[in-house]
C-alpha cells in the first residue's frame, strides 16, 4: 500500500461524526500514534495521561482544561480513543447500546513501517473466519511469547489476525508457520533445534 488517504472523518461511540479535513498534520500524526497505542494494548490511564498534556498538538493553542478544548475534533478523537480503552479494560462501564463496541475503529487501525511511521493496517486475503483460527492465548501457548509480542505479530503482517471487540483471532496456518520460522532461527543462533 503505498501512501494512503488521510481520514477525513471519525464517528465517536456516541455515534456523533467528526469532520478531521481541517485539523493539523501534528493532531493528525498525533491520533494516529494514540489509535495505535490503543491497538497495541496500552492501557486507559497511560492514554489518558498522554491524551492529557498540555503540549499534545490536538490542543492547538487552547488549554486541555478549557471548555472550549471539549469542541475540537482532534481533542474529540483522542478521547473517544481513550474511552473505548477504558471499556476494553473494564475501567469504565459500557453503556448497553455498546455492547459491540469496536476497540479501534477500522479507518485508525495502523502500524509503524520501519522508519517509525505509522501506515494503515492492510488487509489482505479471505477473512479470517472462513478457516482455523487461535485467540492469543492459544497462540502465545505456541509461540512462547507474550500477549503483546503475538499482537505484535499481527501489527508488522508476520501473522494475519483480526480484533473482535476484546478478542482477538488469528490464523492458526500463520502461527503454525511463524512459529517454523522462529524456531529455525532459533537453532541457528541459538544453538537449539
Amino acid at each position: 500500500m503505498s501512501e494512503a488517504e488521510p481520514l477525513e472523518s471519525y464517528r465517536l461511540v456516541n455515534g456523533a461524526v467528526v469532520d478531521l479535513r481541517q485539523i493539523s498534520d501534528a493532531a493528525r500524526s498525533f491520533i494516529g500514534d494514540v489509535a495505535l497505542r490503543l491497538a497495541q494494548g496500552q492501557g486507559h490511564d497511560e492514554l489518558v495521561g498522554r491524551v492529557l498534556r498540555a503540549d499534545a498538538p490536538i490542543y492547538g493553542r487552547t488549554s486541555p482544561v478549557s471548555p472550549a478544548a471539549a469542541e475540537l475534533p482532534g481533542v474529540q478523537v483522542a478521547r473517544d480513543l481513550v474511552y473505548r480503552a477504558g471499556v476494553a479494560e473494564g475501567v469504565i462501564e459500557p453503556q448497553p447500546i455498546e455492547a459491540d463496541l469496536e476497540l479501534l475503529p477500522r479507518g485508525l487501525r495502523t502500524s509503524r513501517d520501519a522508519e517509525g511511521s505509522l501506515r494503515p493496517v492492510e488487509r489482505t486475503g479471505k477473512p479470517l473466519t472462513s478457516e482455523d483460527i487461535v485467540t492469543v492465548g492459544e497462540a502465545m501457548h505456541l509461540l512462547g511469547i507474550t500477549r503483546q509480542a503475538v499482537i505484535n505479530t499481527v501489527r508488522v503482517g508476520k501473522v494475519r489476525g483480526e480484533q473482535h471487540g476484546k478478542v482477538w483471532v488469528l490464523s492458526r496456518e500463520d502461527v503454525l508457520r511463524y512459529r517454523a520460522l522462529r524456531s529455525g532461527r532459533v537453532g541457528r543462533i541459538g544453538g537449539r533445534s
